[in-house]
């Protein structure tokens, strides 16, 4: 395990493991913004890079509390115009998800302060980026607990006893 700190996310997580993912991305954040990254040597959003993955064979589940920003949401709908980005991406919305994993095909891990924003796991300038801190798990034995926590959410685990079912928007169970 690596403790990463602001800028190191992006240079030490974002880059070299998020945007090269091969097979799956699993990702519970409290925020969705149009996070801009550097991928093939371009600056895209997270959704156009979503897109390319999904293009290669890589499936994603965001797990999120709060309605996705309206930038995303316009991106998204521009390019699933086909329905072929949300072919390969599915999204749960959870009004008490505030846990940041980022899991990339169940080799490594991000756990930490960042959501899936610009701010958090982004490329923005040092006087725009907020201060975050993460723990980059690189092992099988330490990324375990975080997919199975993942998947228990994501199969609605929590959803019998949550105390908050009649304010959610779309319970899984």
């Amino acid at each position: 395990m690596r403790t990463l700190l602001d800028r190191d996310i992006y240079k030490q997580f974002t880059e070299p493991r998020l945007v090269k993912a091969k097979s799956l991305v699993w990702i519970a954040t409290a925020n969705i913004k149009g996070t801009g990254l550097l991928y093939q040597g371009r600056f895209v959003s997270f959704v156009d890079l979503m897109a390319a993955l999904v293009n290669r064979g890589v499936s994603f589940r965001i797990i999120h509390s709060e309605l996705p920003s309206k930038p995303f949401r316009d991106r998204y709908e521009e390019l699933d115009t086909k329905g072929l980005l949300s072919s390969g991406v599915e999204f749960l919305q959870c009004i008490r998800m505030h846990a940041k994993i980022f899991i990339v095909d169940g080799q490594s891990a991000l756990v930490g302060s960042p959501n899936l924003t610009g701010a958090g796991i982004g490329a923005k300038a040092a006087n725009r980026r907020n201060f975050e801190i993460a723990f980059l798990l690189e092992s099988e034995p330490e990324i375990r607990p975080f997919m199975r926590y993942f998947d228990f959410v994501w199969m609605g685990g929590h959803c019998p006893n949550c105390g908050r079912r009649d304010f959610c928007p779309a319970p899984p169970a």
